[in-house]
């Protein structure tokens, strides 16, 4: 009897060990990479005009605007005083290692103002506290490609999809989609028997006097060109005062009316702060005009970065377009910067830039 009581038990442990390895076990997703190192605050830039830009649109960092730490320095970052956020987000940070909100709005700091390996060092920061923050390693990926890290982006990508595959699926989209957006050729000619609802205008700023700078003006005589070609077209004109005290779009359609365009025709987004805000604007003068069918309009050099974003944006909300560019001024061989900043100003168009941009994507069960 106890010669078969153990045969049994011996059996019982094979049949349960043969079960148990024809089951899948998870693995946790592992960090294959290398974090970078923490790096020094940048240099700030100028600092801007102060109060006159707070509520211009898109109004930055909306998700830490009742902050206990951080709605101060939101009211900074929103007025452009660099010296201030820099300064405080970077004493803020000592103070507090383990709050990671700080390094979110120090990321998009950093991004508005290019200073890319500062940015990734940040959200490097959130990832040794939290290994599966989606958002911090969505964006970083996108960092990775700005760097020209092309082994960082793969292996950063590859971790997300173990994550969340949806947000990585979002995220190699929006790379793919921008970098089709260098393609663009405002030289090229426009197709035959093609009309449009309405014309676009991106901004640029003034001089200090409120007369048109040289860029404005490549612009605006491309402008006048298709508005007169184009007839039953409206005209959109975007830009706030972001670097003077007169609203861009303003002196646009000063400019417009002078040299022979109805101002009947002529709509204003005078509230656009940057090339996103451009693109909210736009957006919301198309819905209600009810016009689907676009002709941008920027210089060569900024045509590419203003309509991939106008894109991004209006796929973002749900607004149909058909959507042609023709630029003005000097053909750029290639401009990388402007090409590395097209990354930015669409991933915030596109909704995949801040905190919580990413809720919506839910980590894969363990």
């Amino acid at each position: 009897m106890r010669k078969k009581g153990i045969l049994f038990l011996l059996f019982l442990f094979c049949f349960i060990t043969a079960c148990t390895s024809n089951q899948k076990v998870e693995k946790e997703p592992e960090m294959t990479f290398l974090l970078s190192e923490p790096y020094p605050m940048p240099i700030p830039p100028a600092n801007g005009r102060g109060e006159a830009m707070e509520h211009l649109v898109p109004e930055y960092a909306f998700d830490y605007e009742e902050d206990v730490y951080l709605k101060e320095i939101v009211t900074a970052f929103r007025r452009w005083e660099w010296s201030t956020v820099y300064g405080e987000l970077s004493k803020l940070e000592q103070e507090h290692p383990d709050y990671l909100d700080i390094y979110r709005l120090q990321t998009e700091v950093y991004l508005i103002n290019k200073n890319y390996e500062a940015a990734l060092s940040q959200l490097d920061q959130i990832l040794r506290q939290n290994p599966k923050d989606v958002h911090a390693i969505a964006v970083s990926v996108i960092v990775k490609r700005i760097l020209g890290d092309s082994e960082g982006e793969k292996q950063r990508l590859l971790y997300l999809e173990e994550i969340s595959l949806d947000a990585a699926k979002a995220i190699q989209e929006l790379l793919e989609n921008v970098e089709k957006g260098f393609l663009i050729d405002g030289s090229a000619p426009l197709p035959d028997g093609i009309t449009f609802d309405a014309i676009v205008v991106f901004g640029q700023s003034p001089k200090s006097n409120g007369k048109p700078s040289s860029g404005m003006i490549e612009r605006l005589e491309k402008t006048k060109e298709m508005a007169l070609q184009y007839k039953d077209a409206w005209v959109i004109v975007s830009g706030g005062p972001v670097r003077t005290e007169f609203a861009e779009a303003d002196v646009m359609q000063e400019w417009l009316i002078e040299n022979g365009i109805e101002k009947e025709r002529i709509l204003l987004d005078a509230q656009a702060r940057d090339t996103v805000g451009n693109a909210i604007g736009i957006v919301s003068l198309l819905e209600e005009k009810d016009a689907h069918s676009v002709l941008a309009v920027a210089t060569n050099l900024h045509l590419p970065r203003a309509m991939t974003t106008l894109s991004f944006y209006s796929n973002q909300i749900g607004y149909k377009m058909k959507l042609i560019g023709v630029g003005n001024g000097e053909i750029p061989v290639e401009n990388k910067g402007e090409q590395l900043y097209t990354y930015v100003c669409s991933a915030r168009a596109a909704r995949l830039f801040s905190k919580s941009d990413f809720e919506k994507y839910e980590l894969k069960p363990e």
